[in-house]
């Protein structure tokens, strides 16, 4: 079928074309350019394959032949929630890693072998350049991404599992939004170092330090404000929670939990030390037992705490990066 008369070729071809002649799309040969050197690179479908394997066929290996029949014999019925459930452990560590293998070489690597300079003589400004390296390289990490929830979508659609559409694709979009957020960690530090080499240890140690220690900075720094300029509980557990909020993966994850609870509170509480003075002191309710668990009853959760700012402190990862990441790299000498 020629491209005339491929409808699918065709609107992507007018999307192509509208887009190069956009007034704000100087950026977009660079991109497309990005996208087709990397995407013809082996390693991309490797990262693909791993994606899958280690992101969907455990979580659906387990659900039917752990869970499905747990479930069955029970008679309940079994949703997508569950399969959720089992991705978040998996996809809250492997897809920064991911994204990070994909983003940390985009500039530093071009700048040591020289070929930054030659891309720098055509009528394209670092901005662009960044932009551009940006934009195709968060498509890219996009692609093991939607193949694993394909899979996981073609592997369901046969089976008894029902399909709990709302979350199964706000899971989804959370989760591309969280691989994007380390993409652009990845390329703004890829901007700001002098060599890839630098970018990838720069960009793991802050990978580890996030996944492994900031768990434990807001307890530690509440209570360090505690034992030294005396604040109460209640404020500990204030400062607690909100350094938490701060860390990229803890934001993924308690959007996700967040999804599947249908309730901000109940997954903000999972962050700190103390559920119940959390829910009774700092947000007034009442912790109560219910056939879901546990519950915060009648709780006022303060705005800093809810959906919109969580979104924004996730973003903040993504902004922060490539703003220092372009200040340096247009200041710096090549």
């Amino acid at each position: 079928m020629s491209t005339e008369q491929n409808p699918v070729k065709r609107f992507l071809g007018d999307v192509d074309t509208s887009i190069k002649n956009s007034e704000f799309a100087d950026w977009y040969p660079i991109s497309k350019k990005e996208f087709r050197d990397t995407v013809r690179s082996p390693w991309i479908w490797v990262l693909s394959f791993i994606f899958i394997v280690l992101f969907a066929l455990p979580a659906l290996l387990g659900l039917y032949f752990n869970i499905g029949q747990q479930f069955a014999e029970a008679g309940a019925s079994l949703t997508t929630d569950a399969y959720v459930r089992f991705a978040l452990p998996i996809a809250a560590p492997l897809l920064p890693a991911v994204a990070i293998v994909i983003g940390y070489a985009a500039i530093a690597r071009e700048s040591e072998r020289g070929s930054l300079k030659i891309l720098l003589s055509l009528p394209y400004t670092r901005g662009e350049l960044l932009a551009g390296k940006f934009v195709g390289r968060s498509a890219i990490t996009l692609i093991p991404v939607t193949v694993g929830f394909l899979t996981t979508l073609l592997v369901i659609l046969p089976s008894q599992i029902e399909i709990a559409w709302e979350s199964f694709l706000l899971f989804a979009l959370v989760t591309m939004a969280y691989g994007v957020v380390f993409t652009a960690f990845a390329i703004g530090l890829s901007a700001a170092m002098k060599t890839a080499r630098r970018t990838m240890a720069a960009s793991l140690g802050i990978y580890v330090y996030l996944q492994v220690f900031w768990s434990n900075l807001g307890a530690g720094l509440g209570n360090l404000l505690s034992d030294h300029a005396n604040i109460g509980e209640v404020t500990q557990l204030h400062v607690e929670l909100f350094v938490s909020l701060l860390s990229p993966i803890a934001a993924y994850r308690t959007l996700v939990r967040e999804i599947l609870q249908g309730s901000p509170i109940r997954s903000r509480l999972l962050l700190t030390s103390s559920p119940q003075v959390t829910c009774e002191e700092m947000l007034g309710g009442t912790l109560e037992m219910t056939q879901t668990g546990v519950e915060c009853t009648n709780a006022a959760l303060p705005p800093q705490y809810g959906t919109v700012a969580v979104i924004g402190y996730l973003l903040l990862w993504l902004v922060v990066p490539l703003v220092a990441g372009y200040y340096v790299f247009e200041n710096k000498d090549l």
